[in-house]
C-alpha cells in the first residue's frame, strides 16, 4: 500500500504580523534618523576644526617672514594713551570684498596708509593670495557657504564683493565664502600675532553679529544676561550659526595662538574666559567685563581694548 503523502500547506504572513514589522521598521527609522543627523554634524565639526587648525599654521608660516604677526593690510592708525578706550580708525563692518582688486591687476586692491574701509575677512584672504591656504579651506562644511572659485587669487586682496551677483566663479556674496571669523587687526592693542599667549583665541566660526551687519538677515544680539558659568543653552544666541543655525548656535570651532582648534559650546574661551565675539566693556578687571562686552555694530565697528583681549569678526 503506497503511503499517503501529507501535504504541506505554506506558511504567509497575516496582514496584522505584516503591519507589526512595518510599525517596527518605521520606529527603527525614527530612533536612527537623528543619531546619523547627529553623527555628520560631529564629522563637520572635525573638518572645520582641521580647517582651522591649517589656518593656524598657514598664520604661523606666514609669521616666522614676519615679526611673529598675522598679515595686517597697510590702514589708518590712531595713537592712543595710557588708559583711553581706543577709538576705531577704521570701518570693518559690512565692508568685504571693499577694495578688493581687479582681474589681470594684481596692485589694483593694496592700500595705503590713509585706507579707513577694510575688512578683517583681508587676513584669511592674504593667506589664499600668497598661495599659504586653498580657499575652501575657509568654508565650514555646516554653514552652506560657499569657497571662493576665482582662477588667479593672487590679483586679489579679499573674498568677494558684498552685492556680486550673477553665474560667475564669485557669484556668492563674500561673506559666504569665508565662514570663519578672525581676531580684529585694526587699532592699537591686541594685533594677531603667535607669540602672545597660546591660550587667547584668534579666529574662529562666525560670529552672532554677522548675518544681520553683512547682510541685514535677523536681528543683533543683545548683552546676554548669561555667564560663563551659566548653562550652554543660555548662550545660544550668542554662538556662532554656522553650527545650529542663528539664534539657535550650539557652539563653535576656536583657534588659539598655538594653532589648535577645538569645539566649544560657549564664546567664553581663553584667556579669563573672554567673549570673543565682543571686546571688553571696561578696562581688565572683573571677569564679567569681558564675558558682556561690546559686539561690532553697523558704522562703527569695536577694535580690542587690552592686549589679550579676543575680537572677532565677522
Amino acid at each position: 500500500m503506497r503511503p499517503r503523502i501529507m501535504e504541506r500547506r505554506r506558511s504567509a504572513f497575516t496582514l496584522i504580523e505584516l503591519l507589526v514589522v512595518v510599525a517596527i521598521i518605521a520606529l527603527l527609522i525614527s530612533i536612527l534618523l537623528p543619531s546619523l543627523s547627529r553623527a555628520r554634524e560631529l564629522a563637520r565639526r572635525a573638518v572645520c576644526a582641521a580647517n582651522l587648525s591649517g589656518m593656524g599654521k598657514s598664520y604661523h608660516t606666514y609669521a616666522n617672514d614676519n615679526s611673529d604677526q598675522w598679515p595686517i593690510a597697510a590702514h589708518k592708525r590712531a595713537g592712543v594713551s595710557a588708559g583711553q578706550t581706543p577709538a576705531p580708525t577704521v570701518t570693518y563692518v559690512g565692508q568685504i570684498g571693499t577694495k578688493r582688486g581687479t582681474a589681470g591687476v594684481p596692485g589694483a586692491g593694496e592700500t595705503t596708509d590713509a585706507d579707513t574701509l577694510l575688512s578683517t575677512t583681508r587676513t584669511q584672504w592674504t593667506l589664499v593670495r600668497l598661495n599659504f591656504a586653498a580657499a575652501k579651506l575657509f568654508v565650514c562644511p555646516s554653514s552652506g557657504d560657499q569657497p571662493n572659485q576665482e582662477e588667479n587669487p593672487q590679483d586679489f586682496w579679499d573674498f568677494g564683493h558684498g552685492n556680486a551677483a550673477g553665474p560667475t566663479p564669485d557669484s556668492a556674496v563674500g561673506w559666504r565664502q569665508c565662514s570663519y571669523g578672525t581676531q580684529v587687526p585694526y587699532g592699537d592693542r591686541a594685533w594677531p600675532r603667535t607669540d602672545g599667549d597660546a591660550s587667547m583665541a584668534l579666529a574662529a566660526d562666525r560670529g552672532p553679529f554677522s548675518a544681520f551687519l553683512e547682510a541685514k538677515e535677523g536681528t543683533v544680539v543683545a548683552n546676554p544676561a548669561a555667564t560663563s558659568s551659566d548653562s550652554t543653552d543660555k548662550w545660544a544666541t550668542w554662538n556662532s550659526p554656522n553650527h545650529g543655525g542663528p539664534g539657535s548656535g550650539e557652539g563653535q570651532v576656536v583657534l588659539y595662538a598655538d594653532s589648535h582648534a577645538e569645539f566649544s559650546p560657549k564664546p567664553c574661551v581663553g584667556v579669563s574666559y573672554d567673549n570673543i565675539f565682543t571686546r571688553w566693556a571696561k578696562s581688565a578687571g572683573a571677569m564679567s567685563d569681558r564675558v558682556r562686552g561690546f559686539g561690532p555694530s553697523k558704522g562703527i565697528g569695536e577694535i580690542p581694548h587690552g592686549q589679550t583681549d579676543s575680537l572677532i569678526y565677522p
